[in-house]
């Protein structure tokens, strides 16, 4: 792979997501151990924000995300948590999806069914950063009962209903109060209303190689001093003043100055 100078700043589309997926299970390391990875990353963000939870909620869809919260499931049970998980649809057949949740042992209730109590911790595994159009029937009565109880959330990859690429929902979307997302954030991290939707962040890893930013080349990296701070003059502490440069600063009419003034 072509060499990349990674700072860990990048941000991928969801499209440049799938590729470092790609490149990664193509150099050899299968993605149900990638999917294994994400949910114990989630698993972590889960008891260490949430230590005294009774019951865990997982949503699943028939996707990745999907697969994921299979795995969340398994192993917050295996630490003596309660589960409860309800999936819109079954993964398709033969996809890491399906492994995992042959792994999972418990019962699969509709989503239909949903419930939440007090105490209850939902993990949104619906949908992740690729999601298009708009949540409907089901998927979108389990976002408005989850937001009308109040309870937290933790949300894979996206709150389930924003789409990865703009921070936009067309309809219902899920609120967290914490986001997993895997190797790199998305634009709709970081794009309101999807930044506010998200909560905390966290960007877990998997097991991607920065070596796969060579073939994807991203183009986006997120503002901050970090990506600048090297840059800026670090004048002397014996530097005169006017040595230092100046400011102008221009306003309008004096009833309009506050902005200047600030």
């Amino acid at each position: 792979m072509p060499p990349f100078k990674s700072n860990g700043h990048e941000i991928l589309t969801p499209t440049e997501m799938g590729e470092a997926d790609r490149l990664t299970i193509a150099s050899g390391i299968d993605g149900l151990v990638l999917m294994e990875a994400a949910g114990h990353a989630v698993k972590d963000v889960v008891l260490e924000h949430y230590p005294d939870v009774k019951r865990a909620v997982i949503l699943c869809g028939p996707g990745n995300n999907g697969g994921d919260g299979y795995v969340v499931a398994r192993l917050l049970r295996e630490r003596g948590v309660m589960v409860a998980l309800h999936l819109n649809a079954e993964p398709r057949l033969d996809s890491d999806a399906a492994k995992a949740a042959a792994r999972w042992r418990g019962a699969c209730l509709p989503l239909g069914n949903l419930a939440i109590s007090a105490g209850d911790v939902v993990i949104d595994a619906l949908y992740g950063a690729g999601f298009k159009g708009r949540l409907e029937g089901a998927d979108a009565a389990a976002a408005a009962l989850v937001r009308e109880s109040g309870v937290p959330v933790v949300a894979v990859d996206l709150p389930s209903g924003l789409s990865g690429l703009t921070g936009t929902a067309d309809g219902e979307a899920f609120r967290a109060d914490h986001t997993v997302t895997f190797f790199r954030k998305k634009p709709g991290h970081l794009l309101q209303p999807g930044r506010a939707l998200c909560g905390q962040v966290h960007v877990a890893d998997i097991g991607i190689s920065p070596c796969v930013l060579g073939t994807i080349n991203p183009k986006l990296f997120e503002n901050s001093p970090h990506s600048y701070e090297s840059d800026l003059p670090r004048p002397s502490v014996t530097t005169h003043k006017y040595a230092r440069g100046a400011v102008g600063v221009f306003s309008c009419e004096a009833h309009a100055t506050g902005a200047a003034r600030l």
